[in-house]
């Protein structure tokens, strides 16, 4: 079995899964919040699969790919416009989501993004070994995997406690 198939194959249970996350999350839900932390741990993994077969040039392309991650990180944690409100239950252990009518668009941009990377690779097989596509390999990837996971962190850090009380000062 070739490498190609394996990651053509990783690339389609991504796919799936992102997109089933997309609908999931549509509407109000009550999860754990391993399930929701969920689609930016498939998305690191695919983001790994994808830069680990396509890179020619492993220290470039990791090095901008971690540049572009930490640039995205900190703008999703510094833009928190329209962040959805979520609160977590102490008695249940469960986050309480609201509609999130963004993240099917959102999911599918992901598999987009990923898939026109094997797509060009695929018609144009030297793009692997111009500097600029293992960049480009490197940065857009991680962009994308730090907006993701800063915009997923700031939703996280901002939650308020259902049944917590609030001192204030006399």
């Amino acid at each position: 079995m070739s490498a190609y198939d394996i990651l053509t194959g990783i690339q389609l249970c991504m796919a799936v899964a992102m997109i089933a996350y997309g609908f999931y999350f549509r509407r109000a839900r009550e999860c754990s919040v391993l399930f929701f932390v969920g689609p930016g741990l498939l998305v690191a993994f695919w983001a790994a699969a994808v830069l680990y077969y396509y890179t020619e040039y492993p220290f470039l392309t990791i090095l901008c790919f971690l540049m572009a991650f930490f640039l995205g990180l900190g703008l999703g944690l510094w833009f928190k416009q329209g962040l959805p409100e979520l609160t977590y239950s102490r008695e249940t252990h469960r986050l309480r989501c609201p509609p999130q009518r963004l993240a099917l668009p959102v999911n599918i941009g992901f598999c987009l993004l990923f898939a026109a990377f094997q797509a060009s690779v695929y018609h144009l097989p030297f793009l692997t070994h111009s500097w600029f596509f293992n960049e480009i390999l490197g940065f857009a990837p991680g962009l994308a995997t730090g907006l993701f996971w800063g915009r997923g962190l700031a939703v996280l850090l901002d939650i308020p406690m259902r049944g917590q009380q609030v001192y204030k000062d006399i």
